[in-house]
């Protein structure tokens, strides 16, 4: 009877390790697919890494670029405006320059006509007219005053 326990459980313990060999078998095939698509992910991941510092380095590249060209056209523009400016102040001092002549012009015509000599013969009179009413002492003074 002992066999017969023996054998019945030999053959229960077929299918058993038949069931077993076929789990191993199903879960070491599970085992190997799992480990094809950790490779697979890795790959992904390493791929999609590589992408973002790509575009990364491309965006800073392009931020650098866009700035050192909106530099230039700044600096550009601000000589443009300096010339501007330096024509426009060149254009008013020659229009100040010109209404300074004609002012002069103007003066020296009417000290003519009144005195009939021009505008520095008539300083000169007016400097020797103040020269007499002084004392020598006070010219003298007068001079080193100027001078000081």
């Amino acid at each position: 009877m002992e066999n017969k326990e023996t054998q019945p459980q030999t053959n229960d313990s077929e299918p058993s390790t038949e069931n077993l060999t076929a789990t191993v078998d199903r879960l070491s095939a599970e085992m190997e697919t799992v480990k094809a698509n950790v490779a697979q992910r890795k790959s992904e991941n390493t791929t999609l890494k590589i992408l973002f510092y790509t575009a990364l380095v491309v965006l800073l590249g392009g931020f650098l670029y866009s700035n050192s060209v909106l530099q230039r056209a700044h600096m550009r523009s601000l000589e443009r405006n300096i010339t501007s400016l330096e024509q426009r102040m060149i254009l008013e001092m020659n229009g100040i320059k010109k209404e300074m002549t004609d002012d002069l012009q103007g003066l020296h015509d009417q000290v003519k006509a009144i005195y009939g000599a021009d505008l520095l013969t008539t300083l000169n009179q007016m400097d020797e007219a103040i020269s007499q009413m002084d004392s020598p002492d006070e010219r003298e003074t007068y001079r080193e005053n100027i001078e000081q």
